[in-house]
């Protein structure tokens, strides 16, 4: 095997490597990603303050209400009861009960409107409600997958880590040092092939002579334009 095609070799792996590496940390950032969960939290959490607190509102004027029945009620009773037979007092109670009559109707429009705002507030709360469970399922069954996915991707690098060693075994240590630094200095792309004369990295039109010097096994070919190393195969 000539030197570009073991560097070559060992290109391979080490890409498949750091693809492997890329999707773990892809897996890692949505696996510890809460935004979904906390958005949907906060909106529950919203949606179930603003319902609590019209309830409320409309448990207040359901009492006012009540109360309210009630004085007339009372006032009714004095007025009709008998015991009261001065006429300005009678009177009195007679303007003090269309007072609260009329006061009554003001509180139960108010009841009416507050009915309203409770249903719009359930219904708000539901929707929040569905989707938070909907959102929780879904990253159940999201999340089970990509662990799962996570296990085969780090079986498969131990594996790829075993054929690396091996590969690297092949290589004499000058030229293992030429590609581990351009793998640094080239964004991890060390050793590129020749397609149609041209480096299929940088796209650099090779002269003949280069490109058949690529083809020598016992030598180092590299690309006049990136540097990177040639394989012609």
């Amino acid at each position: 095997m000539s030197i570009s095609s073991s560097l070559y070799r060992l290109q391979q792996i080490d890409s498949q490597i750091d693809q492997a590496r890329n999707r773990l940390n892809q897996i890692d950032a949505i696996l510890n990603d809460q935004t979904a969960v906390q958005n949907a939290e906060s909106n529950f959490k919203t949606a179930q303050t603003a319902l609590l607190k019209e309830r409320k509102e409309l448990t207040q004027l359901e009492t006012q209400a009540k109360d309210q029945r009630i004085k007339i009620q009372l006032n009714e009773s004095a007025l009709y009861g008998g015991k009261v037979r001065n006429p300005k007092e009678l009177q009195d109670l007679q303007n003090e009960i269309a007072s609260l009559k009329k006061y009554l109707v003001v509180i139960e429009e108010r009841q009416f409107d507050a009915m309203l705002l409770v249903d719009e507030a359930e219904a708000v709360f539901q929707k929040a409600e569905g989707e938070r469970g909907q959102i929780e399922v879904q990253l159940i069954e999201q999340n089970a997958n990509l662990r799962g996915e996570r296990s085969s991707i780090l079986l498969n690098m131990e594996r790829l880590q075993v054929e690396r060693e091996a590969a690297e075994k092949a290589i004499a240590p000058p030229e293992l040092d030429i590609y581990l630094h351009l793998r640094k200095s080239r964004s991890g792309v060390a050793v590129t092939r020749i397609v149609d004369r041209t480096c299929s990295a940088c796209g650099f039109s090779l002269p003949p002579a280069l490109a058949q010097a690529a083809s020598t096994p016992t030598q180092i070919v590299r690309c006049t334009s990136c540097s990177r190393i040639l394989y012609n195969g």
